[in-house]
């Protein structure tokens, strides 16, 4: 798995997040990790779009308006966020809900860059920054809203994960690429790769091993050129990318994958762009 993904994924500007609310089905929601320092969620960005699905709300949020509301926060974001003319996120109407199962696509997110962006990666990894971030001047996401569940990801012996109710965004037009420098590629090998984004994954999970993986979590789902399934996680809280593997990115990918990015079934758009 390539765990610069969500680092790549984030800067798409398509992030929401779970709140509160579950369904009848579902775990009783995870508290939160015990807090490092600052705010659960660092980037004013990142924190936005938290706030957005937390409240479920619904609207159309421009450039400036954006502008002020991260400058009010005190907080920088690491994000080309000078780059937002809009951010929508809107309800599907009811005859136009995708469904898998039970389930249904509820909302559709959009996002208005001034134009198509193409940045090396703000985030480090093992000390290396890794690549270029390639992102279309439009992107738009279905979300889905999963169930929680309890599930071990490192056999019987392993600890149980207490998932709460996901949010899964399954990108449907435009791309967020991220094309890894050739040097460091060759010096992470596997643990780096040229990568198409499918889904984004938000959820809060209790029960893990690590701190960092407790309370809210952002995983990135996607393909290698070669088709080889990829997933990355990024700490909010700390404002990094986590390392390689990690458990509850597993729980996260293996959960939501057969309805947003199925293993056997890659976006067909993928690759379809490349730089």
């Amino acid at each position: 798995m390539g765990y610069s993904l969500l680092a790549a994924a984030v800067l798409a500007a398509l992030l929401s997040a779970c709140g509160p609310a579950r369904g009848a089905d579902d775990l009783p929601w995870p508290a939160p990790a015990p807090p490092a320092a600052g705010p659960e969620v660092r980037d004013p960005f990142f924190a936005f779009c938290v706030a957005l699905a937390e409240g479920d709300s619904l609207g159309v949020w421009r450039g400036p308006e954006l502008a002020a509301r991260f400058a009010a926060t005190g907080r920088r974001s690491k994000l080309p966020v000078e780059t937002l003319v809009s951010l929508e996120r809107r309800e599907v109407p009811p005859p136009l809900q995708p469904t898998h199962g039970d389930r249904r696509a509820t909302r559709r997110w959009r996002v208005e860059l001034d134009a198509d962006l193409a940045r090396p990666l703000p985030y480090s990894i093992l000390g290396y920054h890794p690549g270029t971030l390639h992102v279309s001047r439009v992107l738009e996401a279905l979300e889905w809203v999963l169930p929680g569940s309890a599930v071990r990801v490192d056999g019987d012996d392993g600890p149980e994960l207490r998932v709460g109710t996901m949010h899964a965004l399954r990108l449907e037009v435009g791309h967020v690429i991220l094309d890894a420098d050739g040097l460091v590629d060759k010096l992470l090998g596997k643990k780096l790769d040229d990568t198409w984004t499918e889904a984004f994954v938000l959820a809060r999970v209790d029960g893990a091993a690590d701190p960092r993986e407790n309370g809210l979590n952002g995983v990135a789902l996607g393909r290698a050129r070669n088709g080889r399934p990829l997933s990355g996680a990024f700490d909010f809280r700390r404002d990094e990318v986590l390392p390689n593997g990690r458990p509850a990115a597993r729980a996260l990918s293996g959960l939501c994958r057969p309805v947003v990015a199925p293993y056997g079934h890659p976006d067909p758009r993928a690759w379809s762009w490349r730089p």
